[in-house]
């Protein structure tokens, strides 16, 4: 299992949650089997989310993808999400 970890600000967390709940089925036509949502205490606009993908692949052709580019500025993402890649050990 690959974990895609990406961590934003966002403009206003309940706008952006609104648009996730709508792209789920997206995520999950993408491969993507559980997503996970955390805030940082003290500032709820800055989120991290997991994603857990079968593969490697699956996760950065999701990363890579325009319907993803088009949520993250619906959402009102602000700048660029820093995005790394992990698998359990």
């Amino acid at each position: 299992m690959i974990y895609l970890f990406m961590h934003a600000e966002v403009e206003d967390f309940n706008r952006w949650q609104e648009i996730l709940t709508d792209f789920k089925p997206i995520l999950n036509q993408m491969g993507a089997t559980k997503t996970s949502i955390y805030q940082e205490i003290g500032s709820p606009n800055n989120i991290t989310v997991i994603h857990e993908f079968p593969s490697k692949e699956k996760a950065e052709a999701f990363v890579n993808s325009s319907e993803l580019h088009k949520a993250r500025k619906k959402a009102g993402v602000i700048g660029a999400p820093r995005v790394w890649f992990t698998e359990k050990l």
